[in-house]
């Protein structure tokens, strides 16, 4: 099995965010290498990435949601609207523009737009639009599923459903060894869910723990 590296400036941001890491191991790692060090999970994860794609610790900064006072109506909406600091978001006002726009009666927001506008936020990208939205959600490939915080969702419904198993009563260290068998799951192409079939192809590695 893999074991995860200590973290270092020598990862690449793909070694890096192939691994899961808790929010006080991120927080840690912020400070030590003088990046901003509160937010949620997913932006501590944005500041280490852009850190290990070269940028600067001194020029990345901590991300400031500015929230406009009052959101669009539909009608002010556009593909040209800005997706930041113009009052747009994922309301009832946009499901009415983007039921127009389709000529829909009614609309329902896909995931991948949640997705796409979380990533805009993260990245402070302030040139992106509707039209953005309206593209991933045409062609939901052009955005990642993968997020960071899909990764942490997938974490904790890993960890649920193994502490749901009677078989983990089995074990002293229950999140221990539901780290070790997800690190497993991780690192393979498998779906990333917990089977008790895990415990038995780990149990060479688990014996350690049992009670």
């Amino acid at each position: 099995m893999v074991q995860r590296p200590d973290f270092s400036s020598d990862l690449s941001p793909e070694e890096f965010l192939s691994y899961y890491w808790y929010k006080t191991e991120l927080e840690e790692i912020c400070r030590d290498f003088g990046l901003p060090s509160y937010g949620t999970k997913a932006e501590l994860t944005a500041y280490i990435q852009q850190f290990l794609e070269g940028k600067p610790a001194s020029q990345i900064k901590r991300l400031r949601r500015t929230k406009p006072a009052g959101g669009l109506k539909a009608d002010q909406i556009s593909p040209e609207t800005k997706l930041l600091d113009s009052g747009f978001k994922l309301d009832k006002e946009a499901r009415q523009f983007f039921a127009d726009y389709y000529g829909q009666e009614k609309f329902t927001f896909k995931k991948v737009m949640a997705i796409k506008l979380r990533e805009v936020e993260r990245l402070e990208d302030k040139e992106a639009t509707v039209a953005d939205l309206i593209a991933v959600l045409e062609n939901p490939d052009l955005v990642s599923q993968e997020t960071p915080e899909e990764k942490s969702y997938q974490w904790n419904r890993f960890v649920k459903d193994f502490r749901q198993d009677p078989l983990s009563k089995d074990y002293r260290e229950p999140l221990k060894v539901a780290a070790l068998l997800w690190r497993g799951v991780k690192n393979s192409q498998d779906e990333k869910v917990y089977t008790s079939q895990l415990l038995a192809d780990h149990q060479a590695e688990l014996t350690q723990y049992l009670k």
